[in-house]
């Protein structure tokens, strides 16, 4: 009975170092472009075929309610087709609240256009609670920057998460029952 625990608690260990390893590899992923939200068309240098993710900068809670799109196109003008994220991670960045709101994967590396549209009907406020953001005014989308980084899977994110709050009980209660031989 007592191996058994020791066996949980080496399984949760082992599950908590996979979790922390994630959510390290999502704190440095690498930042590709950084620019103001406008209407201007950006040009965009994509080298490698991984998960990329684009961010608001200055806002906590974003909702499109109307024609505010953002579209990504390749050199030859295939269209690139941009997945709202779900949940939106939230992150900070030089003490501002960031918002990652859509990701997407390439084919092929090259240059991209990166244009937005419709920017009158972008919400964009501090607060995700409800509560606060009633009361609180809309950001000006010259005050929010776009970031274009590299991404970690939701998928990979959520298992982190979970494997975290898993690892962390299963390490103590089988290092704890495992070593004290609470039940023998």
């Amino acid at each position: 009975m007592q191996l058994t625990f020791i066996l949980i608690g080496t399984i949760g260990l082992l599950l908590l170092i996979y979790s922390i390893r994630i959510l390290i590899k999502s704190r440095k992923n690498k930042l590709v472009a950084e620019f103001t939200l406008d209407s201007e068309s950006k040009e965009i240098q994509l080298d490698s075929n991984v998960l990329y993710s684009l961010s608001f900068l200055g806002a906590g809670f974003i909702d499109d309610q109307g024609k505010f799109r953002a579209e990504l196109k390749s050199e030859s003008g295939n269209l690139v087709k941009l997945n709202k994220t779900f949940p939106n991670y939230r992150f900070r960045k030089n003490g501002k609240l960031g918002l990652e709101y859509w990701h997407f994967s390439i084919d092929n590396s090259g240059k991209y256009i990166l244009t937005f549209e419709n920017l009158n009907d972008l919400i964009a406020k501090h607060s995700m609670l409800i509560s606060k953001r009633m009361f609180q005014k809309e950001i000006s989308p010259n005050n929010i920057k776009i970031l274009l980084k590299e991404a970690v899977s939701t998928k990979n994110r959520l298992f982190s998460i979970v494997g975290l709050v898993i690892g962390v009980n299963a390490l103590i209660w089988g290092i704890l029952i495992g070593f004290t031989n609470a039940f023998g």
